[in-house]
Formats: structure tokens, C-alpha cells, sequence
């Protein structure tokens, strides 16, 4: 249970990492190029930790409560948004932090992709567990071919 969780924290912190260093260097490409601004040194090693720490509270708020199968629909829809909020509040605290943003423009448009990206890491992670799925589908049925 340990490895299923350490897996799906580097899971969620490469998928999370990923996509963040595309949003920048995109951004970097179309807001900054022209202006003679860049980026510090530090930013992607910051988003990597972010990214980290989000992976963490992910897999301590929604995987351990996967787990019980009693939960109510209820109890997990507010779990989600508890989520939700705690890592906008991480992410725009890192934000604020290590210069991810200026301004109220800044602001916004962070918070925007954040939104994106939260909705990218879900179906990211969806993807991820019906691959998961298929694979062990897959060894079952060599099993049952095999006796």
C-alpha cells in the first residue's frame, strides 16, 4: 500500500510538473518574448515542488479516502472541493511567493490555468487509472486463457 501510494505521488507530481512547465514555457514564449523579460532561474525547480506538495495532499485527502468504500457521495463531493481549495491556496501561495505572477492581471490569469490544469490533471489521472485497469484486465484474462 505504501508503493501504490509513492507511485502515485511521483505520478502526480510528473503529470502536475508537466503540464505547469508547458503553461510556461508557452507563456514564456508569447508574453515575455517580446518584452526582454524571462523567467528566474528557480521557477521550475519551485513549480516541481509545488507540484510535490499538491501530489501529496492529493494522495493523503482523496486516495486515503478512496479506500473507504462506505464513504458517502456527499462526503467525497466535499473532499474534492476541499481539495480544490487547498491547492489553489498552495499554488497561488507558491505563486505569490517565487514571482509566478505579477499584478491583478497576473493574478487572474494564473489563477485561470490553474483551473485548466487541475481539470488536466484529472482526466490525466483517469487516463492513467483505466491503464491501469486494462493492464491487470489484461493479465487476468492470460491467466484464465493459460488453465
Amino acid at each position: 500500500m505504501i508503493m501504490n501510494r509513492l507511485q502515485l505521488i511521483f505520478e502526480q507530481t510528473m503529470l502536475v510538473s508537466f503540464m505547469v512547465l508547458c503553461y510556461i514555457s508557452v507563456y514564456g514564449l508569447l508574453a515575455l518574448s517580446g518584452k526582454g523579460q524571462g523567467f528566474d532561474w528557480y521557477i521550475p525547480g519551485s513549480v516541481v515542488l509545488a507540484s510535490f506538495l499538491c501530489s501529496l495532499v492529493t494522495v493523503l485527502l482523496l486516495y486515503t479516502a478512496a479506500e473507504n468504500k462506505d464513504e458517502s457521495p456527499v462526503n467525497y463531493y466535499i473532499r474534492v472541493i476541499l481539495h480544490f481549495v487547498l491547492l489553489y491556496g498552495l499554488i497561488m501561495g507558491f505563486g505569490y511567493l517565487f514571482y509566478w505572477y505579477r499584478g491583478r492581471v497576473g493574478f487572474i490569469l494564473t489563477s485561470l490555468i490553474y483551473v485548466l490544469i487541475y481539470a488536466g490533471a484529472w482526466i490525466g489521472t483517469l487516463i492513467l487509472f483505466r491503464r491501469d485497469e486494462k493492464l491487470i484486465s489484461d493479465a487476468l484474462d492470460k491467466i484464465r486463457d493459460e488453465e
